[in-house]
């Protein structure tokens, strides 16, 4: 049987996510990563050894890859198994005018709201989505806990157990309202690389923790929630507990702020 065979959807994705990498037996060290294709909207790519691809094959936020692909067995409809063997890099969308490039793929894939989403989880199965909050989330950050560590250690769905490729000593998370009058608020932990990534810088270069704090509030609610940015969620859930959605990510475009611009990116 040929690789043609045994991965036999080909598709272009428009890289979206990237979570904190996790140690694995079996993979030595993955990430959950996801993004949309023109044909299936969102999907969900694992397992993917990231940092083993060669440098020529690791991809960057709001890039589009090539790459074949066959469907998981699992009970999330987006989620499928990468042949990493088959992936090609493409463009690099960029943030010119408005982010229009990545607005065209991202926005007609957009949920009305995170309640929305929780109920085409439970009559579909859906498990990955985008959508505006009704004001900007608060960021909270906590001590790492159990639950926490239980949960960085099974965030890539594979069945092996791992442990974090560096422990973050903190929880973050996202608290807000959706955009339904009914909504009665929604606290979902932060699993976004940036985050992680952000905080790991950080440490080296602030003086005390509450300085590292307000430098990521600075960054992710500050800057992008601010009143020039037209920001949404990504989310996502985990295969054990699907009613349980994760934030992975902000996509963070300006406000279009005129008829003039709006009428450009029609």
């Amino acid at each position: 049987m040929t690789r043609a065979d045994q991965f036999p959807l080909e598709r272009d994705v428009l890289i979206t996510v990237k979570t904190y990498p996790n140690s694995s037996r079996k993979y030595r060290e993955t990430v959950c990563v996801a993004g949309v294709t023109r044909e299936d909207g969102w999907i969900r790519l694992y397992p993917m050894t990231f940092r083993y691809l060669p440098i020529g094959r690791r991809f960057k936020k709001y890039q589009v890859v090539r790459l074949r692909m066959r469907i998981h067995e699992e009970p999330r409809p987006e989620s499928y198994r990468p042949d990493q063997s088959s992936l090609r890099l493409g463009a690099v969308l960029s943030s010119a005018n408005a982010w229009q490039a990545r607005r065209e793929w991202l926005l007609p894939t957009a949920s009305a709201s995170m309640c929305e989403i929780l109920r085409f989880q439970r009559t579909t199965g859906k498990s990955l989505g985008m959508f505006k909050p009704r004001e900007a989330p608060d960021l909270i950050i906590q001590k790492a806990d159990q639950e926490w560590r239980a949960m960085i250690e099974q965030l890539d769905f594979l069945e092996e157990p791992k442990k974090p490729l560096e422990p973050i000593p903190y929880r973050f998370k996202y608290r807000y309202f959706c955009d339904e009058p009914h909504c009665r608020g929604h606290e979902q932990t932060v699993f976004d690389w940036e985050a992680c990534e952000l905080y790991r810088k950080l440490r080296c270069s602030e003086p005390t923790e509450s300085a590292i704090h307000a430098k990521l509030r600075q960054k992710f609610v500050d800057e992008l929630w601010g009143r020039n940015k037209d920001s949404y969620l990504f989310v996502g859930n985990q295969m054990a507990h699907p009613r349980s959605f994760i934030v992975l990510g902000v996509f963070w475009p300006p406000r279009l702020n005129d008829e003039r611009q709006m009428r450009l990116l029609l």
